[in-house]
């Protein structure tokens, strides 16, 4: 039910009656009476218009006649019902309201709440204080209720912004490089020999259409060349020869080094020294097992200047792996053909014993010169498809990508 309150201006005409009854009133006493006599009465021209209305008087211009004195005044009455909390006929209410002599009170959703037992703490309820009026259901813990799946960040994908953030935090730029690359970024660039086994058709992806890129920068492809005929100004040997046709080709990237290739390219000497990341995909044919997939995803890093050594990229490495959780890093010699010397670093992870987590170098001369670089540069390759499953306790490389709902909302978040 709704309830209503008088306006000032309801509270006044209740003390002092209606304007229309004050007239009337005075009516009853001399009949009639002149405009500037009953323009005493507050509120004249009101007065007037509803005595009008409901044909109690009538005007001739220069006095005001009565012609019917009302024995029941209904708003009057209403008027003095609502100030008792009395009930009030809808018509009268809708009068009383348009003359703005009452208003509706308006009930807040705590107000109604006052006295009752409520489940919820609702912010109105905080704001307003009423939290101290109204009783709280208990509750019972041991209530079976529904279960609730937030949204979450995908575990795999919780793990790269895990990195990412440990990358950053040691002072790494992330980049980006494209993935159908020219192979001369994917491999002539790093030193790897035309006639290498990667270059092969079962170990690359090669494009179709188009089949080969431009040439941006002619001096720079020279020098690669003469790097891989004769090891240009290295004082090495080169692999004597270089298939310019096979550069040019149109690949699938299979290696994120590409991007630290280009990256060295755009490196300026004032720009020294600088490190950087990159975390993306890439592609080699392969048959599809636990272990393997044609598409994943590497982290890359390289960390370019001054007097860097091989203590210095073992530092780095360790620290990564720790990241993951590594109680203990080892480290074991290994080859690549665009670093030297080279590793590859195991970790000793808790219920896993020791794993293999990446591969790492310096790069060589073979790979630097070309490009413009005179410094130092540490370089290394996580499999963070390897770690990721180190992390989130799986032994099937496919769930790193899987779509199977009931697995992602059941587990649990790998922070």
């Amino acid at each position: 039910m709704n309830k209503y309150e008088l306006t000032p201006e309801g509270k006044e005409y209740l003390e002092n009656s209606l304007p229309e009854k004050q007239l009337v009133d005075l009516l009853k006493e001399k009949n009639s009476i002149d405009f500037d006599d009953a323009k005493q009465i507050k509120n004249f021209y009101i007065a007037l218009q509803w005595a009008l209305k409901n044909k109690w008087v009538r005007s001739t211009g220069k006095e005001i006649i009565l012609l019917n004195y009302p024995e029941h005044v209904p708003e009057q009455e209403a008027l003095e019902k609502l100030s008792k909390g009395e009930d009030v006929d809808e018509n009268v209410i809708e009068i009383l309201i348009q003359r703005k002599l009452i208003k509706k009170l308006v009930y807040s959703e705590a107000d109604k709440m006052v006295g009752k037992e409520v489940t919820t703490l609702t912010p109105e309820l905080l704001k307003s204080g009423l939290w101290k009026q109204v009783s709280f259901q208990k509750y019972d813990v041991n209530t079976p209720v529904n279960r609730i799946y937030p949204g979450k960040l995908h575990p795999y994908r919780q793990v790269m912004e895990e990195i990412r953030e440990k990358l950053i935090g040691m002072g790494f730029v992330e980049a980006k490089g494209p993935l159908v690359e020219l192979n001369f970024w994917n491999a002539d660039a790093l030193f790897m020999p035309s006639d290498h086994p990667a270059r092969g058709v079962h170990d690359i992806y090669m494009i179709k259409d188009p089949k080969t890129g431009k040439v941006v920068d002619n001096d720079l492809w020279k020098r690669v060349e003469e790097t891989h005929k004769t090891g240009w100004i290295m004082g090495s040997k080169g692999w004597g020869n270089w298939n310019f046709e096979l550069a040019q080709r149109l690949v699938l990237r299979s290696q994120t080094t590409a991007v630290s290739a280009r990256t060295l390219y755009k490196l300026k000497k004032e720009n020294l020294p600088h490190k950087m990341f990159v975390i993306d995909r890439n592609f080699r044919p392969d048959v599809i097992d636990a272990k393997h997939l044609v598409e994943f995803d590497q982290c890359e890093g390289i960390v370019v200047g001054e007097g860097l050594n091989f203590r210095h990229l073992l530092g780095y490495l360790k620290e990564i792996a720790e990241t993951f959780g590594a109680e203990k890093v080892r480290f074991k010699p290994s080859y690549f053909p665009f670093t030297e010397p080279s590793v590859e670093g195991v970790a000793l992870i808790k219920g896993l014993g020791w794993v293999e987590f990446g591969g790492a170098g310096i790069f060589r001369p073979e790979v630097t010169l070309p490009l413009g670089i005179e410094v130092p540069v540490l370089a290394w390759g996580l499999g963070i498809g390897r770690l990721a499953m180190i992390r989130m306790g799986i032994s099937d490389i496919r769930q790193l990508y899987s779509e199977d709902l009931r697995w992602l909302r059941e587990k649990e978040v790998v922070r």
